[in-house]
């Protein structure tokens, strides 16, 4: 004993007020197990209504020896079929439907380095017309279909695949093989004028 009586307990005080806060702690390590995630959520609420789209833009078609266009076709303008000339070399290969009323920036009657010409029927040895049409010239029409999307021409068939709608059919033409320039291929009209 350090010589102190000791003395009965009185009775407990009064709380005391709240210490001052602590000083903030160390910022723990990273590497910590990731939780894992939460429930889906709910769908969010239904956007607004788009704007009405335009709907297909349409397509453009030659209609190769006709000039009209078939059903709700419009035509756009007609003309005849030309291209270079048969015995030439070089120049231009494809065939092209020539408008009827050419529009020139500057124009000169001679010519600058290549000719187009117009073509015509060589059928004498095998007409598929109802028409005799050798050597007469052959006529086209550009044709636009605002209801369809897209386009093609099928070789060698007389009807089109399921879905697609047929514009015309008619006989695969072109220069005949001992010409000096290659042509295209083109589907000229079974109604032929």
């Amino acid at each position: 004993m350090n010589g102190l009586a000791s003395q009965p307990s009185g009775p407990p005080g009064t709380p005391g007020n709240p210490g001052t806060p602590g000083i903030p702690g160390f910022i723990g390590s990273k590497g910590g197990t990731r939780g894992s995630p939460g429930p889906k959520g709910e769908p969010g609420p239904q956007g607004q209504k788009g704007q009405t789209g335009q709907g297909l833009s349409g397509v453009s078609y030659v209609r190769w020896g006709r000039t009209s266009c078939h059903g709700d076709a419009q035509v756009v303008y007609t003309g005849i079929i030309g291209s270079g000339h048969y015995n030439h070399q070089g120049g231009g290969g494809k065939y092209l439907c020539l408008p009827n009323n050419p529009k020139y920036d500057r124009y000169s009657d001679s010519w600058d380095g290549t000719v187009i010409y117009g073509t015509e029927y060589e059928v004498s040895s095998f007409n598929p017309f109802t028409n005799n049409l050798h050597d007469h010239d052959a006529p086209c029409a550009v044709c636009y279909v605002r209801s369809r999307g897209s386009q093609l021409m099928m070789p060698a068939r007389n009807d089109c695949p399921s879905g697609w709608a047929e514009e015309y059919h008619g006989y695969l033409m072109t220069a005949p093989y001992v010409h000096k320039i290659t042509r295209d291929f083109i589907c000229v009209d079974r109604e032929a004028e």
